[in-house]
């Protein structure tokens, strides 16, 4: 061998003769096929995120969310109290009175039929201004808007004969309030002077009339009526505290002018 071979290293033609005779070894073909099999190919791009892992980023995003909604205050700048409520501190919503409310209900649901001074549709319609269905026992109305009314009926000596919607959870489902509210202000409006009906009659009548699939029939409605509910007595005005104090200590001077008219009356007897 040459100096200068021994310098530079084997010949590449050797080298590469080298190498195609280590393919062609069995052995290490053996070896390469293993590497094949245990390792995948090399792929451009970026693998999947397994589902497992994206339902529970997804969870993790949703508690988070509900957790700021619940502990943020109102997301206040001048809140530093997790549990700061911003509307702790705001006006409760006026409670409007049964009349109001039911006057709403009326311009909404019955004027159309009834018309809005109660005097309804001759023929078609029945009025509700001086109606005894209307002002007589609170049931019998409250019967007619749970389950509604078919078939004829006679008011104000006149006959009609139609179809009453049902207010109740059957057909409207108005709420309690409502239809306690509507039946007060019929029963107190145009010149009709009956009693109110509260929401918790209309809760009684509910759950005795809730199951009620039928909707009820004139000679039906004045049937099994129950006792007419008594109204809540009006609370009269308080007395002042001190006022039952006070009256015995206006009655001692009396007390003590009759003790003291025998001492004004001992000088006399003493100068006789």
């Amino acid at each position: 061998m040459s100096e200068e071979e021994h310098i530079t290293g084997p010949n590449p033609k050797s080298r590469e003769s080298m190498e195609q005779a280590a393919m062609q070894d069995e052995r290490m073909q053996d070896v390469h096929a293993q590497l094949m099999r245990e390792k995948e190919e090399p792929r451009e791009g970026f693998s999947p995120v397994p589902i497992f892992l994206m339902f529970v980023f997804a969870a993790l995003c949703f508690w988070g969310g509900v957790y700021l909604v619940e502990h943020s205050g109102g997301y206040r700048w001048d809140a530093y109290s997790p549990d700061f409520d911003p509307n702790a501190g705001a006006p409760k919503p006026v409670e409007i009175s049964l009349v109001d409310r039911g006057a709403k209900v009326f311009r909404n649901q019955c004027a159309q039929c009834h018309q809005a001074e109660g005097t309804g549709v001759p023929g078609v319609y029945p009025p509700l201004a001086g109606s005894s269905w209307v002002t007589g026992h609170p049931e019998v109305v409250a019967r007619i808007l749970i389950n509604g009314l078919n078939g004829p009926i006679e008011v104000k000596g006149n006959t009609y004969n139609g179809n009453m919607p049902t207010f109740g959870p059957g057909g409207l489902a108005l709420s309690e309030k409502d239809i306690a509210g509507v039946i007060t202000y019929i029963r107190q409006e145009w010149g009709n002077s009956a009693s109110e009906v509260t929401e918790a009659m209309i809760a009684d009548y509910s759950n005795l009339y809730n199951g009620r699939s039928t909707p009820w029939t004139a000679a039906e409605l004045k049937e099994g009526l129950g006792p007419v509910p008594e109204a809540a007595p009006e609370a009269g005005p308080a007395e002042p505290e001190g006022a039952e104090e006070a009256a015995p200590a206006e009655e001692a001077p009396a007390e003590g002018a009759e003790e003291g008219a025998p001492a004004e009356g001992a000088p006399a007897v003493a100068a006789k």
